[in-house]
């Protein structure tokens, strides 16, 4: 039995709606891998509209669609609602305004997107337990434009000692790796397509 067989199956007999979302949210991310964004997406939406307080959904979503389907001013709608209901929650404050950032960078709001990325890293990253949960797609999408590298070194360099007062080596290792290569070179960063 193949794995959407399984999760279908899993789904059909769940009887809680939060079990019914992770199932959902899970076929949504099988549905992404095999490339089929439509059925991911109607897979995402029914997960959220079991669980539509869920922070972690919402950040799902939010990338899926600036990823896949450009749809900014909708990923930047669910990002300001997780900033509501997550308030007090330092990991999901720090994602929901890495990703508003990255939104607003690719709507070409360049103000925002600084402030956003500014705000991703507030009291460089206080209350954030693991340097794990830091976002970097949010530096990739900076970088890609060659746009406010001294804050994305900044960023790395924040991420970098919440890294070594966490004693986690492999990041410490990821972050050093990074400020060193994308940031020391001569060359600005290739632009994204």
């Amino acid at each position: 039995m193949g794995a959407e067989s399984l999760l279908n199956l899993g789904l059909n007999e769940a009887q809680d709606p939060a079990e019914q979302a992770v199932y959902h949210s899970t076929l949504g991310v099988l549905f992404k891998v095999r490339g089929d964004f439509k059925e991911a997406w109607r897979r995402y939406e029914q997960a959220e509209k079991l669980l539509p307080d869920d922070p972690s959904l919402k950040i799902i979503s939010a990338k899926f669609l600036i990823d896949d389907f450009a749809q900014y001013d909708l990923a930047i709608k669910k990002m300001k609602r997780v900033l509501d209901i997550a308030k007090g929650s330092p990991s999901f404050e720090h994602q929901a305004r890495a990703i508003l950032a990255i939104a607003f960078l690719r709507k070409g709001e360049k103000k925002k997107a600084t402030r956003f990325l500014e705000e991703a890293m507030a009291g460089n990253f206080s209350g954030i337990v693991s340097a794990m949960n830091i976002n970097l797609d949010v530096i990739e999408a900076f970088l890609a434009r060659n746009f406010e590298t001294d804050l994305c070194r900044t960023y790395l360099e924040n991420g970098l000692e919440l890294a070594r007062t966490r004693q986690e080596e492999k990041m410490i290792d990821l972050f050093s790796r990074l400020l060193s290569s994308r940031l020391n070179s001569e060359e600005p960063a290739p632009q994204s397509p």
